[in-house]
């Protein structure tokens, strides 16, 4: 299997920071001028290729490397637009429903408040309740007409095709309007940072067709980097630059293996493409490769069982099950989130996924993970509890779901997917309670991610459970499925989660 992986390394030759910065201000500021010219006037690409080549004495791969940066770039405006304006419409939704609970508890205090004498204690305690819930309700209102001015915006600059970019930060931007707060001593220290960020990093795109993937910034088998000067900046750097010594700690055997041809087809080499991305960070110049990655072909087998990952707050529970759906063990690995930098949680997240896939991988057996999204979830998490609120925002699916799919790639370990996707999360919590957790004496989540396990290995929704202390339902002519969603309600509305805990253990006995 290939996919496309990113390596970074520290460039410690200080000897072409020189060269960099030039070649990060001049091709930072071809990129500003090709954003006006495609984006906003709306010029053709070929037009602007033929005069961008003539005029600024750059190779046609150099154009082609800032406009495939700009595109990128622009897509990315997009997307954020659009994720914005679901965003915006989901925000918009819980506050308007936060917006009616708090108009029917005006409604009911008024007509409590008729009910009782003036002055009294209870009336004046529902006097002082009426003026909280009214505050509450006019905050609502204005958070609600904010929102709406909000999404207004963003649907204006989705309809005009013209979407605004500001190159360098619109932080960095803003803090020009309150330097002492932002950490600057005047305006002259302020606009040093700004064009610093401004030119902080570019692009060198890679080819198959080229040598060593990529004709323009060529690593060779001694491990230098042979940079191709633009030729406005030959006068002060010549035709080429080397930077010595440049090895990744991660990585290298993939860009070492970029070095070698894979195949000739009609007399021409053809390369592995690598494209190379320039970056400066606190004084220092780093590099980025972005290559082909060959990972092995998987030596798992779900003739082995499957082994499946519950994500939870604060930890990771792995269940076990052998070929026939049975569990055979469960495990638990912390993952400290709360109070954490998302760099913090990833690197934790990293750590116990590969602890995980490296237990996969030693059982032969397959991971399976769920198909989770919070993202409608985190919306309304201004209108939740402090808890709820807390734990959701904690958690990195996303993140969690891209770093299994990695590492499972890279360590030959299957990804069960049914039906082209992951396992679907119905009710995994209480079937695995129900059915699993005190037969086989697993814990809560234990018994989760064994469900889990075996929904990827293509099992269907289990049977309900026909006598249990909880009293249950009765099924009736309902679906399966039917049956545990009314199973899920009936037991929101019953004990809470740690005495049903308790309660079906004790019926074990």
């Amino acid at each position: 299997m290939k996919l496309l992986a990113t390596y970074q390394t520290r460039i410690d030759d200080k000897g072409c920071y020189p060269f960099l910065e030039a070649c990060g201000e001049y091709f930072g500021r071809l990129e500003r001028k090709l954003y006006v010219d495609y984006h906003i006037k709306g010029s053709q690409v070929k037009e602007l290729k033929r005069r961008y080549i003539a005029e600024h004495g750059i190779t046609a791969r150099q154009f082609n490397s800032l406009m495939g940066d700009l595109t990128a770039r622009l897509a990315s405006v997009r997307e954020n637009l659009r994720w914005r304006e679901r965003d915006l419409l989901g925000r918009i939704e819980s506050v308007e429903q936060a917006i009616k609970k708090k108009e029917k508890e005006r409604e009911k205090l008024l007509k409590s408040l008729a009910k009782l004498v003036p002055r009294s204690e209870e009336w004046q305690k529902k006097v002082d309740r009426l003026k909280k819930v009214k505050f509450v309700l006019h905050q609502k209102k204005r958070r609600l007409r904010n929102l709406r001015h909000k999404l207004e915006a963003v649907r204006r600059d989705l309809e005009s095709g013209r979407y605004p970019v500001c190159f360098g930060g619109r932080k960095l931007f803003k803090a020009q309007h309150n330097l002492e707060a932002n950490g600057f001593r005047d305006h002259a220290e302020w606009l040093r940072a700004w064009r610093e960020a401004r030119s902080g990093n570019f692009l060198v795109l890679g080819s198959k067709d080229e040598a060593c993937g990529n004709q323009t910034c060529t690593y060779t088998k001694d491990n230098t980097l042979r940079v191709r000067v633009p030729e406005r900046l030959r006068a002060g750097f010549g035709r080429w630059v080397l930077i010595e010594s440049v090895r990744f700690p991660y990585g290298q055997e993939h860009l070492d293996r970029a070095k070698r041809p894979v195949c000739v087809v009609r007399g021409r080499k053809i390369y592995r493409p690598v494209t190379y991305r320039f970056v400066r960070r606190k004084g220092a110049w780093y590099l980025f490769a972005t290559v082909e990655r060959d990972d092995p072909a998987p030596s798992t087998s779900r003739w082995n069982g499957a082994v499946g990952v519950d994500l939870n707050d604060g930890f990771l529970q792995v269940g076990e099950v052998d070929r026939s759906g049975n569990p055979v063990g469960e495990f638990e690995i912390p993952v400290p989130m709360r109070d954490r930098t998302r760099g913090q949680i990833a690197a934790a997240l990293g750590e116990a996924i590969k602890e995980v896939v490296l237990y996969a991988k030693e059982k032969g057996k397959p991971v399976a993970i769920e198909d989770l999204d919070f993202t409608a979830k985190k919306r309304g998490l201004r209108e939740s509890n402090s808890r709820y609120a807390r734990m959701l925002s904690g958690f990195a699916y996303r993140k969690f779901r891209a770093m299994v799919e990695s590492c499972c790639s890279r360590e030959g370990v299957e990804l069960l997917k049914p039906e082209g996707k992951h396992v679907d999360p119905f009710a995994t919590s209480v079937i695995g309670q129900l059915k699993f957790m005190a037969r086989y004496g697993l814990s809560p989540h234990g018994a989760a991610a064994c469900v889990i396990a075996r929904r990827g290995l293509g099992f269907g929704l289990e049977r309900a459970p026909e006598v249990s202390v909880l009293r249950l339902p009765s099924r009736g002519r309902a679906s399966r499925r039917g049956y545990w969603r009314r199973v899920c309600e009936s037991l929101k509305r019953g004990p809470g989660f740690g005495l049903r805990v308790d309660v079906l253990y004790a019926d074990r006995f």
